[in-house]
């Protein structure tokens, strides 16, 4: 499965003109077999977002398709979710006469990481995932909340590990990472089906924890062990733990420079992690 999008494309009237009236996408099936795309259009006022476009469409081998697309709004993003690595996809503005304005980027989600990771101390903070569910910390309980986030309505409760602190989502494969503080492990759940698929157990007490969707690798920040542990996920196990500082607690992962960066609070400073390695490469000192 392949995400892709825009990215955030601002689009305020400059002299009462808009750079685009229209968004055109033109997308190719170069895949020997079928494949479907499913296309969301999305504006937003604040940080606020709406969707206003949902398509699904159905490319036969070599076909291609050209879409148009309303888009005299101040900011929007369109966003591809496609079964084939196949696709490709091109999208460009067009002005009030029709004329092409501006041609816009299509990349992987990786290369726009909002909302993919959550830091330490975030109990409770929702997160979205691709199928547009947000999953909600609950300590006390040992749960997850998932509401769906185009109805806002309530689905269910997810059962994890003891005090689940820390939350990341993978968008490329839709799968949902818990941190359990009281039990030192990681619930692992299937975001189509809501349930648990697996269970690791990583150091004492992991508060942070953070994903790379373009390597597949998830970081967990142990508290209590002052170390972090690399989860690979495809096969769900602990490839390695590295040394940090005191106390850690939050995750920041780069998926363009696959380098991590860990807080922390005990030590006051910031451990840089190579992703490729997976070695500490630089400690920078904070001043408080």
């Amino acid at each position: 499965m392949a995400l892709l999008t825009t990215g955030l494309i601002k689009n305020n009237e400059v002299s009462g003109v808009r750079p685009s009236s229209t968004l055109s996408i033109r997308m190719s099936n170069a895949d020997p077999v079928s494949a479907s795309i499913r296309v969301s259009g999305i504006y937003w006022t604040g940080t606020t977002n709406t969707e206003y476009v949902l398509d699904v469409l159905t490319l036969a081998p070599g076909e291609e398709v050209n879409l148009n697309y309303f888009a005299q709004l101040d900011a929007f993003e369109f966003r591809f979710i496609t079964n084939s690595d196949g696709i490709e996809i091109s999208a460009w503005g067009g002005n009030a006469a029709g004329g092409l304005s501006v041609v816009y980027s299509v990349l992987p989600t990786a290369f726009f990481p909002t909302g993919i990771e959550r830091k330490a101390g975030e109990a409770g903070t929702p997160i979205p995932s691709p199928l547009n569910q947000i999953y909600i910390l609950n300590s006390k309980s040992n749960t997850i909340s998932v509401i769906d986030e185009k109805t806002n309505t309530f689905i269910g409760n997810v059962l994890v590990g003891s005090g689940p602190f820390g939350v990341g989502v993978n968008p490329t494969t839709n799968r949902i990472y818990v941190a359990n503080f009281g039990s030192s492990n990681v619930s692992v759940i299937d975001g189509n089906s809501n349930m648990v698929i697996t269970t690791i157990t990583v150091g004492s007490n992991p508060v942070g924890l953070g994903v790379n969707p373009t390597t597949n690798r998830i970081y967990v920040a142990n508290w209590g062990s002052h170390s972090v542990s690399v989860i690979d996920g495809f096969t769900h196990v602990v490839i390695a733990t590295i040394p940090v500082g005191s106390s850690p607690e939050g995750v920041n992962v780069n998926p363009v420079t696959n380098q991590i960066y860990i807080t922390n609070h005990g030590s006051q400073n910031v451990s840089v992690i190579n992703g490729s390695t997976n070695m500490t490469i630089a400690t920078v000192e904070i001043l408080s």
